[in-house]
């Protein structure tokens, strides 16, 4: 009668089973290669028991064939395999030798007796609950000891039960304990898993967001041109200052924001001022978003850069010591570029110690103070020099001895010493990467309105600068400029806006001036000059645009003398600080507007380093050049409204210098299309003073 059911309790387990060989579930259920293993050398012991207990049957041959290619597979584990299939063929083999082999016992083929099938039965159902995936296992030896139950009430063994009662009851009992055992640990084991898989997941997710935070906070790159190439990474503050800007219906209008109200400009100017730097992408200018940091935080950022940055080297032990009692608790700078400052400083001087306790670097902060000036051309005398306090770092290899560190001034005023010193490193020679770190470390402390001072020799510390609160100073040196709020009225503001117009789109065409770079500029001269007037009664930012249109027309597709002009203007004659200058914008334009403004007069120029005996060469660089061009180009502008000056005397001093000084340094530098202008204006202004008269 039992034979009979086979079929059916055979559907039975396949329908049982029929979701675990779905692909899914088929993935899950391939175990590791010890198990496999072990499965295989099992099948192999039991049939030879069964062998030796009852006689040899064909229906071992198949469970020895399975049971080695377990055990092959096992052995041979470098072999890539789908797991998908493998699962499935490791489900079928358990099922074939195991629970299918416990039916093939019961069916009355295998002539044994009942304690050894009954025994053998409960040692296959705990294999295959140990082996198998409990969710699997659990609903198969549950039915397995249903069959089982069935098979025994169908063979009507009542009086061979009686007779071997007590070895029973102890089998039974036995068997219900090892389940028990197996399912608990199996369980016990799913919840380690568990929740080591929940672990790992959090401790993943805390990278994550680690990462993204160190990312984030110090968008820590080797190279400045890198922060400037992915504008939407540096600091999320942009982006909110860019939805800011883009709230005003007029820039949505496509009206450019330098052609806002005054005031409105004034207000907003450092915002739209990072809005349009962050535009132009350029390399001469760094994006400056001061927050308050403290000391203790910004070692700890640095020191998370230096861990970033030497993923493969050795991270350089840092020794910080607080020299002053008086250091304050927090600063206000970008720790982001404070970061990029000073770990290619940190990195360098770890090279140079050779110590036995090598790769340690020492920084110490000392407090002092940095010493501005905000008008040193300006005729208004009531206008002082500022000081702010600072920190002082000296960075040095080692444990610097007291001897070799600098000496901490109480004040410092310039902002860079030792710039043409070589940046040493013990590793390599001076090198194009080298140059690369030293100019943007150079850039980071001019944004900072900071000192530095390079090491004047290897193995000597170097000495970095930066105010307490670079806010404070950059709102200084744009509050010491209050611009004339002089009413004007609606037709010339209507004209001078189409004036600035025509300026900004010859400029670009002209000059091939990028148009972002213009809009920063254009802001800055709107602000700074306000409604201000020149002695001629022009408005400043018309004379001004009119001026580099002269000089983008005597020197065409040259954005550097149009950009020199336009600064040069602002500190000429707006009072806008050379510190300011040098902090926003290249050193090179630095350094030619603190030249051109020492020219005060005309025959200056020579001197200054234009003059070289040979005619032949007639310059010496291209800087040069624009010198008398940016000159020329305002002398020439001031002559053709010399009817509008006030003062005839001032005019014909104009005219006298033009036709004396101007016009024999033109013929030696400059061509005769340029000479033949400033004649002709001087004389057409002459002739004005002449009929005013």
């Amino acid at each position: 009668m039992f034979v009979r059911t086979l079929p059916f309790i055979l559907v039975c387990i396949f329908l049982l089973l029929k979701s675990s060989f779905k692909k899914k579930e088929s993935v899950k259920i391939k175990p590791n290669n010890a198990i496999i293993g072990f499965t295989g050398c099992y099948i192999i012991l039991t049939t030879i028991l069964t062998y030796i207990s009852v006689g040899f049957v064909y229906w071992y041959l198949l469970q020895f064939i399975i049971a080695l290619s377990l055990i092959g597979y096992a052995v041979d584990a470098k072999k890539k395999r789908s797991s998908v299939k493998m699962g499935r063929i490791w489900l079928l083999s358990v099922l074939f030798c195991l629970p299918v082999n416990v039916l093939w016992y019961w069916s009355g083929t295998l002539h044994a007796s009942l304690a050894f099938t009954l025994a053998l039965s409960v040692a296959h159902l705990a294999v295959t609950l140990f082996i198998l995936p409990l969710y699997i296992s659990g609903r198969l030896v549950a039915f397995m000891l249903l069959v089982i139950v069935y098979a025994i009430y169908c063979r009507g063994t009542n009086l061979l039960l009686l007779e071997s009662f007590n070895f029973l009851m102890s089998l039974v009992g036995l068997s219900l304990i090892l389940f028990l055992i197996i399912v608990y640990q199996k369980r016990k084991l799913a919840d380690y898993m568990h929740y080591e898989n929940y672990l790992k997941e959090k401790i993943k997710e805390k990278q994550i967001k680690e990462q993204e935070i160190q990312q984030s906070e110090f968008s820590l790159y080797p190279d400045l041109g890198t922060i400037r190439g992915h504008p939407k990474e540096p600091h999320v503050v942009i982006d909110q200052m860019m939805k800011e800007v883009t709230k005003f219906i007029a820039y949505l209008d496509n009206r450019p924001v330098y052609k806002e109200d005054l005031n409105l400009i004034i207000n907003n100017f450092f915002i739209w001022d990072i809005f349009l730097k962050q535009r132009a992408r350029s390399r001469n200018n760094i994006i400056l978003i001061p927050a308050k940091v403290s000391l203790g935080e910004l070692i700890r950022k640095l020191e998370v850069a230096l861990k970033l940055e030497c993923k493969e080297r050795t991270i350089p032990k840092l020794v910080i010591k607080y020299k002053n009692a008086q250091l304050p608790e927090k600063i206000i700078c970008d720790a982001n570029q404070v970061i990029c400052l000073l770990t290619p400083i940190v990195l360098s001087m770890a090279g140079l110690d050779t110590s036995k306790h090598g790769f340690v670097v020492s920084i110490q902060f000392y407090t002092t103070y940095l010493e501005y000036e905000l008008a040193p051309f300006s005729e208004d005398k009531s206008i002082t020099d500022v000081r702010f306090p600072a920190i002082a770092l000296v960075i040095g290899h080692g444990v610097v001895p007291e001897e070799a560190l600098p000496k901490i001034k109480n004040c410092y005023r310039t902002l860079s010493e030792g710039t043409q010193c070589n940046w040493y490193s013990g590793v390599q020679k001076e090198s194009k990467w080298a140059n690369i770190d030293k100019r943007n470390i150079e850039q980071i402390v001019r944004t900072h309105y900071g000192y530095l001072q390079f090491p004047t020799a290897p193995k000597k510390p170097m000495l970095v600068v930066l105010p307490c609160n670079v806010a404070a100073v950059r709102d200084k040196m744009i509050a010491a400029i209050i611009p004339s709020t002089t009413s004007i009225s609606s037709r010339e503001l209507k004209t001078s806006m189409a004036v600035l117009q025509k300026a900004y789109n010859s400029l670009c065409t002209m000059a091939d001036m990028r148009p972002t770079v213009l809009d920063e500029l254009f802001l800055l001269i709107r602000r700074c000059y306000g409604f201000r007037r020149h002695a001629s009664g022009q408005l400043l930012y018309v004379r001004a645009l009119g001026i580099a249109e002269l000089v983008a027309k005597w020197v065409p597709y040259q954005p550097k003398p149009v950009y020199f002009t336009l600064l040069y203007g602002l500190v000429r004659y707006a009072g806008l600080p050379l510190p300011y200058v040098k902090a926003n914008y290249s050193i090179d334009a630095y350094s030619f507007i603190e030249n051109i403004i020492a020219v005060n007069k005309h025959q200056d120029m020579e001197p200054c380093g234009l003059y070289v005996g040979n005619r032949l060469k007639r310059v010496i660089n291209r800087e040069q050049f624009f010198v008398p061009c940016i000159k020329f180009a305002e002398r020439l502008y001031d002559l053709r409204h010399a009817k509008d000056y006030a003062s005839l005397e001032e005019v014909k001093h104009m005219v006298q210098e033009t036709l004396t000084i101007d016009m024999e340094l033109g013929k030696k530098y400059l061509h005769a299309n340029i000479v033949e202008e400033l004649v002709e204006a001087a004389n057409q202004a002459l002739e004005a003073c002449k009929g005013i008269c």
